[in-house]
């Protein structure tokens, strides 16, 4: 069991964050990294996505799915798990930074090999117990959820520290 005390929040804040999706639980991580003081976040969608206007309205920035991965050190995928796979395929390994994280909120498309990252990513899973609206009513009242924490591929040496000050920041 890991807690706040466990993890260097200054980590993530130093960080420039896709969170790709803006549903349940991609707002919640949104905007509980904003307000946790981590400078530069985006929110990645698809052309014609239903959930830009929510996150304009929010003030999120908007990026389109490879601009973010480009841009981003680390990219965490919150979109449904039957679209890993062709998202990471299209979009995410052709730009990708070397040495970028990638991170998912579940481990259904990294075990059953739906998406094979690339060898010089780190990759980590933090997953909230609770639906995106909790995380988010939990982190506003000061508190949080318990969240998992799964690192999958540790290329730089770092994946575990940075899987903690992300999912601090999130209110985990």
């Amino acid at each position: 069991v890991f807690y706040d005390r466990d993890a260097d929040v200054n980590l993530i804040k130093s960080k420039k964050i896709a969170v790709i999706g803006y549903g349940s639980q991609g707002h919640a991580h949104a905007l509980n990294l904003k307000d946790s003081g981590v400078q530069h976040v985006v929110t990645a969608l698809r052309d014609g996505s239903p959930s830009a206007a929510k996150a304009t309205n929010a003030g999120i920035e908007l990026m389109g799915v490879p601009e973010a991965a480009a841009w981003a050190d680390v990219a965490m995928v919150l979109t449904p798990d039957e679209h890993h796979g062709a998202m990471y395929d299209e979009h995410l390994a052709p730009n990708l930074r070397d040495g970028a994280a990638l991170a998912f909120a579940h481990g259904f498309s990294i075990h059953f090999n739906q998406v094979v990252p690339r060898p010089d990513l780190d990759v980590f899973m933090i997953a909230p117990k609770g639906p995106g609206h909790t995380v988010r009513s939990e982190y506003q009242k000061g508190g949080g959820v318990p969240c998992l924490l799964a690192v999958q591929q540790d290329a730089s040496g770092k994946a575990h520290e940075v899987g903690l000050s992300y999912g601090s920041a999130i209110g985990g």
